[in-house]
C-alpha cells in the first residue's frame, strides 16, 4: 500500500498507534468523527487531517449521530424509490400519440392525469423518444440563409 493512503493516529505513548486507510471510505470518516470527539485540535485542523471540509464533518457527524456506523456508509447513486413509468402507462402513451398525434407532451400529461395517471411531460417525452414518436419541428425552407431578407 502506498504511504500516503494510511496515517497513523498517534496514542498517548510512542508505542499506541492505530494505522488508518484513507482509501477506505467508511474508516476515513468515522476516525475523522472519532479524532474530532476525542482530541482537543480544531475542526478545521482534524478535517484537513482527513482531507474533507467542515461541511462534511458536521454532515457525516449528524448521519453518524442519527443512524450510526451504517449510516456512514456510502449511499447507493440513483432513484431511491421505484420508477412510475410502468408498461400500462407506456402503452397509454404510445395509443393516445397515435390517437391524437397534434397534441404536445404537456397536453398528453392533462389527459393522463385526468386518466388518474401521475407522470410529467418529461416522463411522456422520455417515453415518445424511446418509442421514436417525438414531434420533429418543421420549418419552412425557402432556399435562402435565415439571415437574408426575402
Amino acid at each position: 500500500m502506498v504511504a500516503d493512503q494510511i496515517f497513523f493516529v498517534q496514542g498517548e505513548t510512542p508505542k499506541r498507534r492505530f494505522p488508518v486507510n484513507l482509501k477506505d471510505p467508511l474508516q476515513k470518516r468515522y476516525e475523522m468523527i472519532r479524532e474530532a470527539a476525542l482530541c482537543k485540535k480544531p475542526i478545521s485542523e482534524v478535517c484537513k487531517t482527513y482531507g474533507l471540509s467542515r461541511d462534511m464533518y458536521y454532515y457525516y457527524r449528524h448521519k453518524f449521530d442519527e443512524g450510526g456506523m451504517d449510516a456512514l456508509r456510502e449511499e447507493k447513486p440513483g432513484p431511491q424509490k421505484p420508477s412510475k413509468r410502468t408498461e400500462e402507462l407506456d402503452n397509454k402513451i404510445i395509443s393516445l400519440r397515435f390517437d391524437e398525434p397534434e397534441l404536445n407532451i404537456y397536453q398528453l400529461a392533462n389527459r393522463l392525469k385526468k386518466a388518474g395517471y401521475d407522470i410529467s411531460p418529461r416522463s411522456i417525452s422520455r417515453v415518445l423518444a424511446d418509442h421514436g414518436l417525438t414531434k420533429k419541428k418543421r420549418t419552412q425552407s425557402s432556399g435562402k440563409a435565415p439571415f437574408e431578407k426575402g
